[in-house]
């Protein structure tokens, strides 16, 4: 299993002459620059490069990457990664493969660097429906480079989705997955099949039944408070992520979302900060939490210091703990259980349909949304649910 393996190495020059130590990595994965790790110390050594370090049986190697910067130095050592596992495969099961052409782009390597970059962005969720289309994309097809990859491929692939009997949307919605890996890899989507068509449906919401179903089986306050901030604020997975608590204003019982480049790495959707009105139950909550929980993060829903990245899989977790899984989703299939009915979004459209049924005018729930047209916000507005129009239609003298 060791042989798997590739670490990247600096070689630096020390008084005692050229040695390899471990590479530094940050907290967000990335390769910190001319940085070593010696005696469990980060050190800086400018002068040096990188290399991989990996094992032939049991005899260690060394592959120098002279003149590689760290980002692609990183990229080298999963690419390798990625070679020394389907061999290891393979030998497993006396599989004879033909050897890794180390010219080429391998799709799983290319992969793993896609899935890092969604990670390192904080869309967690987004790297989870990556992952889940891109590899069925790779086993359908074959493929083994990125340029073995035709047009044709995406067709099967679409094809292979159908024949399990997913719905038209399902399969339109891993096409656009796909479609944004091979744009990583640098392949031109312009002459990609299209996505088959659909019928648009509605956004989906929470029913009050399974909001009480869920807050009655949430009992920890930290999880009780993301949730209700997520259903009464309506703000997106990665805007929660990174609340602060100075982001609160209980004098005007007002929460701000805007961006913290410098501190964070993180920017609002559509460059627009907003403000948006605090339910008064929802600030209580959120000042008693600050009080008894917080601790000294400038985070609201802090993990080990840092953003929460977490939050999908919390709810996921909650609910296949409490039996609120639907059992009929593809996702319930899975052993555990991942249902499909509950995700996060589903509260910030669960917000915003609650907003204009309570009367709030269109442009407002625009504001309060963040939404970049009225478009999008009228998508929300589901009139055959509103308990005023029913009335206005069981008033109605139809003949």
């Amino acid at each position: 299993m060791a042989n798997q393996k590739v670490a990247l190495m600096r070689r630096v020059r020390t008084p005692e002459g050229w040695r390899y130590y471990p590479a530094a990595y940050a907290t967000n994965g990335r390769v910190k620059p001319g940085m070593a790790v010696v005696a469990g110390q980060e050190i800086k050594h400018p002068t040096g490069y990188y290399a991989l370090r990996y094992c032939k049986g049991s005899r260690p190697v060394f592959e120098a990457l002279k003149g590689v910067s760290p980002a692609a130095a990183e990229a080298r050592r999963m690419k390798k990664e990625s070679q020394l596992s389907v061999i290891f495969a393979a030998a497993k099961v006396q599989l004879k493969v033909d050897p890794i052409d180390p010219a080429r782009d391998l799709l799983a390597a290319k992969l793993k660097q896609f899935l890092a970059a969604t990670v390192d962005r904080g869309s967690l969720e987004a790297a989870e429906v990556y992952e889940l289309a891109c590899d069925k994309f790779i086993e359908v097809t074959g493929r083994r480079y990125v340029d073995e990859l035709r047009p044709e491929d995406l067709v099967t692939f679409q094809k292979a989705l159908a024949a399990r009997g997913l719905s038209a949307r399902t399969v339109s919605n891993r096409h656009a997955s796909v479609k944004a890996f091979l744009l990583h890899c640098g392949l031109d989507t312009k002459e990609l099949p299209k996505p088959p068509k659909y019928d648009k449906t509605m956004p989906e919401i929470y029913t009050d039944k399974e909001l009480n179903a869920l807050f009655k089986a949430v009992t920890a306050p930290r999880e009780s408070l993301l949730f209700k901030v997520l259903l009464q604020t309506g703000v997106r997975e990665q805007e929660a992520m990174h609340l602060e608590w100075d982001d609160i204003d209980p004098e005007r019982k007002t929460l701000r979302l805007r961006s913290k480049v410098k501190k964070w790495g993180f920017r609002l959707k559509d460059f627009e900060e907003r403000e948006l009105p605090l339910y008064d139950d929802l600030l209580n909550g959120l000042m008693a939490y600050q009080k008894e929980h917080a601790g000294s993060s400038t985070l609201i829903f802090s993990r080990s210091n840092k953003p929460n990245s977490h939050m999908l899989r919390t709810l996921k977790r909650l609910v296949r703990k409490a039996g609120l899984h639907c059992g009929r989703c593809e996702g319930c299939q899975l052993k555990p259980p991942e249902c499909g009915n509950w995700f996060l979004h589903k509260f910030r459209a669960t917000y915003c349909t609650k907003l204009l049924r309570s009367g709030v005018d269109m442009r407002t729930v625009q504001a309060m949304m963040g939404h970049s047209d009225l478009a999008s916000t009228m998508r929300y507005l589901r009139p055959a649910e509103n308990e005023q129009t029913q009335a206005r239609i069981n008033a109605m003298k139809w003949y």
